[in-house]
């Protein structure tokens, strides 16, 4: 399974640590914690669309704000960084796989109209 994470690399106001909070659902105390000690703020799972929209609302919060961040790309013992443009890119086709997968059940799984 693939998980990606985002480590903010830098303090946040706390205009912006209420954006974090809306975002994560992390306490205030957690999210300083996060920071203070470089511990991924959000992580998501790379399939779960649900999951990687928050988080890409959340980069788009930090890139707002002009704040150094991290996204990171774990699968296993490999953990490695991934580029702003690439995270954004790797959404759009997660997205576009999701919506092309539903299609395809859709046309192998025949409904039950003969009720």
């Amino acid at each position: 399974m693939t998980l990606i994470t985002v480590i903010l690399q830098s303090e946040a106001s706390s205009s912006l640590m209420i954006l974090i909070k809306k975002h994560t659902g992390l306490g205030f105390s957690e999210i300083k914690s996060c920071i203070n000690n470089k511990l991924p703020l959000m992580t998501a799972n790379y399939v779960n669309n649900d999951e990687m929209q928050k988080m890409k609302n959340l980069v788009e919060e930090l890139v707002v704000h002009n704040k150094e961040f991290e996204i990171f790309e774990q699968n296993g013992s490999y953990t490695e960084i991934l580029p702003l443009k690439h995270f954004m890119n790797s959404f759009g086709m997660s997205k576009q796989i999701a919506e092309d997968r539903e299609r395809i059940d859709d046309l192998l799984i025949p409904e039950d109209d003969e009720s």
